[in-house]
């Protein structure tokens, strides 16, 4: 009797170790993809985004804060969280013969990453177009306050 208790212990933990491998390497598999979708969205959109255009954007959103008076001021920060807002998806070629949960993580990283970098180059703009507004007004004014006083 004791044998047979024996051989149903050992029956039962071989049975436990043979059905619990494969689970713990598809969880190993899983987050390798997740990683690599990760660090291929954040490449890709680095790469995707035309920077020098969202530059000028936040450029011209800071002339027109200046020039369309009084409400114009608004165009700074709605010009910045439109930059993060616009977060088109990534090209479907990308996306070709992958698992669902590297499309989930690699869309998701791609929109978020690619609204940063555009919310970034805008915010950029917007200061570089403002200091520029501002040399430009003041160095004005001091030739004018200048030649009125040589006068």
């Amino acid at each position: 009797m004791k044998m047979n208790s024996t051989f149903h212990v050992c029956a039962l933990l071989m049975a436990v170790l043979v059905f619990s491998i494969p689970f713990g390497t598809f969880a190993q598999q899983g987050s390798v993809q997740a990683a690599e979708a990760i660090a291929n969205a954040k490449a890709d959109a680095n790469k995707d985004v035309n920077k020098p255009l969202w530059f000028g954007a936040g450029c011209l959103l800071s002339g027109s804060a200046f020039l369309l008076k009084p409400y114009g001021y608004f165009a700074l920060p709605i010009g910045s969280i439109g930059g993060y807002l616009y977060q088109p998806a990534p090209l479907p070629s990308r996306l070709i013969g992958k698992s669902p949960e590297y499309i989930a993580a690699y869309t998701s990283t791609y929109k978020s990453k690619r609204g940063e970098i555009q919310a970034n180059s805008t915010a950029a703009g917007c200061l570089s177009g403002c200091l520029i507004i501002v040399l430009a007004t003041g160095s004005i004014g001091v030739g004018l306050g200048t030649a009125a006083a040589t006068q």
